[in-house]
């Protein structure tokens, strides 16, 4: 079972898991955050195959073209989550993509404007654990570096999360269930 670093909020109004009666057609945002490798990808995929009415989307999936400066294809794929928390329809919306404090900002605006509510779980995995080839990825040197240095900027640990998840030592499955279940309480 994954290890509960640091809860710090608890969801005002707890989900359903599937197969429950859903009480109100709120959408909720699930936002996973982390550096490189910590899994939000997997245990987002995961989680939103546990939560009823769930779409999971990958913000790593913006379509910036690859040419752009990174600055640039982070603002397009910021721009493309608030679009997408804006035309939402589900119950349940699972992001995966790193944050910083202005684009956590962003998520929380268009959140705001949308009427949904934000949840944001940090997974922070032990950096030795990021570092390693896991879950089938191969890291190349630059990732390695990269991860590092995410670590360095506290995204492992940013003040907004609702949730800190050690996913050191669990699968994505595991993971998801206890985000669920966390969500739940």
């Amino acid at each position: 079972m994954p290890v509960l670093i640091r809860p710090a909020r608890t969801p005002a109004r707890p989900p359903a898991l599937k197969g429950t009666a859903i009480s109100t057609p709120d959408t909720t945002v699930i936002h996973l955050n982390g550096p490189i490798n910590s899994g939000k990808s997997t245990v987002g995929a995961a989680l939103a195959a546990l939560l009823p009415a769930a779409r999971f989307i990958d913000g790593d999936n913006h379509d910036a073209p690859s040419h752009l400066p990174y600055t640039e294809q982070w603002a397009l794929a910021l721009a493309r989550l608030a679009r997408l928390i804006a035309e939402a329809r589900d119950r349940y919306l699972v992001i995966a993509y790193p944050l910083e404090q202005d684009s956590y900002e962003q998520i929380l605006a268009a959140c705001r404007q949308r009427g949904a509510r934000l949840r944001v779980v940090t997974l922070a995995p032990a950096l030795a654990a990021a570092q390693s080839d896991r879950g089938g990825r191969v890291l190349t040197e630059w990732e390695r570096q990269r991860i590092a240095q995410m670590y360095l900027e506290g995204y492992a640990d940013r003040p907004f999360s609702d949730l800190v998840l050690d996913t050191s030592g669990t699968d994505a499955q595991a993971s998801a269930r206890q985000i669920a279940q966390w969500l739940a309480s």
